[in-house]
């Protein structure tokens, strides 16, 4: 796709890793096209099942290349940012996120979108949008209170001083952390078990827990509704008849 962005697919995990190392992976223009077009690709592609977002050792994304995105003031249209937020939020793909060293603006906002978040003890995250005399973005103002709660999240929003990966893990940010040379090990081996899963079942169960909040029975009855159409996809009746049978399921009906 770009040297800047690297894609690749093997056994239904789709790869997306930013390699800007020199700059420690700061996203231009260009690169936020690539990475909304590859994440948009993936909706449609039967092939993945999964998507692994990943940087390079010492940095995961130091957010704006401000250079870049300075020069983008005076062009017209969308900015190339939006597009990927706005990917990210509609993603029904499964995103797991494998993080090292700098996460900074972007680079951490992106994380409240993804399903699975690995770091390392050395990942540094940041939210510097005040500092920078802008806001926050990414739906974090609405995400990070319901993840932390409000006073957690106006001390990282109001204030923009960095956390490191275990405040970030405290906070319910990050999932786990690794060492440095198994968190894109770690963050595989959950994509290829999230892989294995039946497809349609993983995106309905995802497309669940985002749904906004509701009242107990309107979510109860959006659970039948898709409950009841799943039943009748060939990968749940292979998987009960394979289990009533006991046998082995056929790994081909499993879609």
């Amino acid at each position: 796709m770009t040297d800047l962005l690297l894609t690749t697919l093997a056994d239904g995990v789709l790869t997306i890793r930013m390699n800007r190392p020199a700059k420690k992976n700061a996203l231009t223009g260009a690169m936020y096209e690539h990475f909304t077009q590859a994440l948009s690709d993936a909706e449609v592609n039967p092939a993945v099942r999964v998507v692994v977002i990943g940087g390079v050792p010492g940095a995961f994304s130091a957010g704006n290349d401000l250079e870049d995105f300075m020069a983008a003031q005076t062009a017209s249209g969308p900015r190339p940012a939006h597009g990927l937020i706005r990917a990210l939020t509609a993603a029904t793909v499964p995103l797991v996120a494998a993080v090292d060293g700098v996460a900074v603006g972007i680079g951490t906002t992106m994380l409240f979108h993804c399903d699975f978040v690995y770091a390392t003890q050395s990942a540094k995250f940041s939210l510097p949008f005040i500092n920078l005399g802008l806001c926050p973005e990414a739906g974090s103002s609405l995400l990070l209170p319901r993840l932390a709660g409000y006073h957690h999240a106006a001390r990282l929003l109001m204030l923009g001083e960095p956390f490191d990966a275990a405040e970030a893990q405290r906070l319910g940010l990050v999932h786990e952390i690794c060492p440095s040379d198994t968190v894109d090990g770690r963050a595989l081996k959950t994509a290829l078990q999230l892989a294995a899963k039946p497809r349609q079942a993983l995106r309905a169960t995802k497309a669940m827990l985002k749904r906004p909040e509701e009242p107990v029975a309107a979510r109860v009855d959006a659970e039948i509704e898709r409950f009841s159409a799943l039943l009748a996809t060939p990968a749940a009746r292979e998987i009960m008849g394979a289990f009533l049978a006991k046998r082995v399921p056929d790994r081909t009906l499993i879609d």
